[in-house]
């Protein structure tokens, strides 16, 4: 019987678990941020619908598209209106109509989103009109920041013992 070598991949796998310990405090971090810490742009809505164009979500209900005159991208809004979604914080953008002027606060896409569709902005973390807020993002960010950089560490911490114990190199 012959004995198994150990694989060469501690050091591979110790970089891809930093990464995703990066990419979890990225999100955190994002998902703390103040509204005046993102990007925002003030316009006149020209399109607001559950749909657009193909554009077909399993559940039409769960999603807002809004359109800011002369803006170049349409912001696609996650609402969540389904039990355990992560949806936002307050939400009342179907009291929003076109023509009204908003400011939309968003943040940068995600390396992960980079090469999504190109027409969406599908980061938007604050709508308001009139200095009253009709959306406030939920805790998505947060916690799905703190679940990849807990999983982050405890495969670093995974990969330590089997290096330890001699079953990867």
């Amino acid at each position: 019987m012959t004995k198994k070598e150990p694989k060469e991949i501690f050091h591979t796998s110790l970089i891809a678990c930093i990464a995703i310990v990066g990419f979890g405090i990225y999100l955190s971090i994002r998902g703390s941020k103040e509204k005046t810490e993102f990007e925002s742009v003030t316009g006149k809505i020209d399109y607001f619908d559950k749909t657009f164009q193909e554009i077909n979500y399993r559940n039409k209900g769960n999603h807002r598209f809004i359109h800011i005159e002369d803006f170049p991208l349409v912001f696609d809004i996650f609402v969540g209106k389904e039990t355990g979604d992560f949806g936002p914080k307050f939400e009342q953008l179907d009291k929003l109509k076109v023509g009204d002027e908003i400011t939309v606060y968003h943040a940068d896409k995600t390396p992960l989103q980079r090469n999504r569709d190109l027409r969406f902005n599908k980061t938007v973390q604050f709508v308001d009109k009139d200095g009253e807020a009709y959306f406030i993002r939920g805790n998505k960010d947060k916690f799905g920041g703190y679940i990849l950089g807990g999983i982050g560490v405890l495969l670093g911490i995974t990969l330590l013992i089997l290096k330890q114990i001699g079953k990867i190199k």
